[in-house]
């Protein structure tokens, strides 16, 4: 089994987003939760990272939730996954290259002078990582989204949302 960097606190903030950003109301994040069927208070505490970042505003109210704070093609991904896993880092190096059993307990000063080479790679890999994920809004993950979903998808989720609204304000029941 791998681990990954990023985990489900940022696959389940991402799709929230997208629904959000094709909403054209606030949503619950009750509603998000059902609707992708993931766990609502795990949910709501990333919502609380997203609106502290900006990345999201809240409504209070009955017919409240969230929505986007600004336009989907002014936030970059990795705003999002900064918002929600921050402090996140491909490689942590941690200096073994002054352990060397040849060096006794102090390694010359060639084996530790200047950056980790290993460690200099990383971060370059890293930086590339970040600015593609910075280049990429989550505009373009709507579009792309929308380009692979059927037109009656979309349809049938603004129904949906809807619905649960409707059925929180006590215009009808909510569907499931």
């Amino acid at each position: 089994m791998s681990t990954s960097l990023y985990g489900a606190g940022a696959e389940y903030a991402l799709h929230s987003l997208l629904l959000l950003a094709t909403r054209p109301e606030p949503v619950s994040v009750g509603d998000l939760a059902t609707f992708q069927r993931i766990p609502e208070r795990f949910l709501a505490k990333l919502f609380t990272r997203l609106k502290k970042a900006g990345i999201v505003t809240g409504q209070e109210g009955i017919a409240g939730g969230f929505a986007l704070a600004r336009p989907a093609d002014r936030i970059p991904v990795m705003e999002v996954l900064q918002a929600v896993d921050p402090g996140r880092s491909l490689f942590a190096c941690a200096e073994i290259r002054a352990n060397c059993a040849l060096f006794g307990p102090r390694p010359p000063e060639w084996a530790t002078a200047g950056p980790c080479r290993i460690h200099a790679l990383m971060r370059e890999a890293e930086k590339v990582f970040q600015d593609h994920l910075g280049s990429r809004t989550l505009a373009d993950l709507v579009c792309e989204v929308e380009h692979k979903a059927p037109k009656e998808f979309q349809r049938e989720t603004g129904t949906w949302f809807q619905g649960r609204k409707d059925a929180r304000t006590g215009r009808r029941k909510p569907e499931r």
